[in-house]
């Protein structure tokens, strides 16, 4: 009994340290714009240049991500994200320091290789060890960092320390959370995996072909619906800026406030059934954010945003049994490098979409990928209806 109240309490504080590293995650990733307009005086770069930079966050994470699999096998999953968190606060002290335009662009690629370590490594774990209640609230803590981090460079600029204020705090947070996974690295340790288990463990080509492509979609429409919202209401839809912006930051908090909720939801409910649940709602608020009817439209945004908030989670949570727990690790890493590279892709398509057919359209081009993300669900789940998401 002792022991698995031992074994109860490494696991609550390993939930509560991922929860707290996933907030300060979230907070690197969304302070960034906020920052850069006083970095590119500072610099005397393009207003533009911006994408670069998001550019080299991306291309650290997609080596980082990639590679996951790979480097656990030489190292533990507590030293990876040590180092991860170890990077991520080197990037923010090499943003808190830089004087130049290189500085910037490799701490920047360094926040991208930290990044990938900590949210693949957390996500792997979590799908392994946690159940799924976890899983929702880790991205959800995730939102609410990408909540703080504006508000934390926004303070820092009010208080005339420019962006070096915000991202000096934000170096100590995240060498704080470093300290914490090295004091704890034991608590990070898995049980190695069986070799009947290996040996049997499905490695079906097709299959992994479309959970990657799962992801890429789901990704990129979720950044994409939250990226080019504002435009569509602002200059198609002649709303004024305050109110889209109220609108759209709805959206997120639907994404944010559904993860709580099926958080504390936890196991009750199917995790096949939650999919279905949660791609027809974020069908549905999508079909009425293009229909528009008595200029309602807008109210589709939270309703796609609760539909969509559980998606994310699950998915990284099913893949233990879709693929097995030896190759679970790996195949998360090659997801979330997936997902990353739907969110740059697709919000750019539908870009070009929106000048050559008209910002109206945007809605039409979400809907018809989400719906063939619905597809791709079916067919993954076809085989496997009613699994349990966490292996025996």
């Amino acid at each position: 009994m002792s022991g698995s109240l031992f074994e109860h309490r490494m696991t609550l504080r390993s939930i509560g340290l991922a929860l707290v590293a996933f907030v300060i995650l979230g907070m690197a990733d969304s302070g960034l714009g906020v920052a850069w307009p006083s970095m590119r005086d500072f610099m005397g770069r393009d207003l533009s240049e911006l994408g670069l930079l998001l550019a080299a966050l991306s291309a650290g994470y997609l080596i980082s991500s990639s590679m996951f699999g790979r480097l656990e096998r030489s190292l533990s999953l507590g030293r990876l994200l040590v180092i991860g968190a170890s990077l991520l606060a080197a990037s923010a002290i090499g943003l808190a320091v830089t004087v130049g335009w290189p500085m910037a662009v490799f701490a920047t690629v360094v926040m991208g290789l930290g990044a990938g370590l900590i949210d693949v490594g957390m996500n792997a774990h979590a799908a392994l060890e946690f159940d799924r209640g976890a899983i929702n609230n880790l991205h959800a803590a995730y939102g609410v960092g990408a909540t703080l981090g504006p508000i934390l460079l926004t303070a820092s600029l009010a208080s005339n320390l420019a962006w070096r204020g915000g991202y000096a705090a934000l170096a100590a947070l995240q060498l704080g959370v470093a300290f914490a996974i090295w004091r704890g690295r034991a608590r990070w340790a898995r049980e190695p995996v069986a070799d009947e288990e290996t040996a049997t463990a499905p490695g079906n080509p097709p299959k992994v072909a479309v959970m990657l492509l799962v992801f890429f979609i789901y990704t990129g429409v979720e950044v994409a619906t939250g990226q080019w919202s504002f435009s569509l209401l602002t200059l198609d839809r002649g709303m004024g800026t305050g109110a889209a912006g109220v609108w759209v930051a709805l959206y997120w908090g639907g994404l944010t406030t559904g993860r709580f909720i099926f958080g504390a939801v936890g196991e009750r409910i199917n995790a096949s059934r939650v999919l279905d649940l949660s791609i027809a709602s974020s069908l549905m608020g999508l079909a009425l954010l293009w229909w528009d009817p008595a200029g309602l439209g807008v109210l589709g945004l939270p309703v796609t945003g609760v539909g969509f908030a559980a998606v994310f989670p699950t998915m990284v949570a099913l893949t233990p049994a879709r693929m097995g727990r030896v190759r679970s690790t790996r195949m998360i890493g090659y997801q979330l490098a997936a997902a990353n590279l739907g969110a740059a892709t697709i919000p750019l398509l539908l870009g070009l979409l929106a000048g050559s057919a008209g910002l109206g359209w945007l809605p039409a081009g979400l809907l018809v990928a989400t719906a063939a993300l619905g597809g791709l669900h079916l067919w993954l789940d076809s085989s496997r209806r009613g699994v349990s998401i966490r292996p025996a």
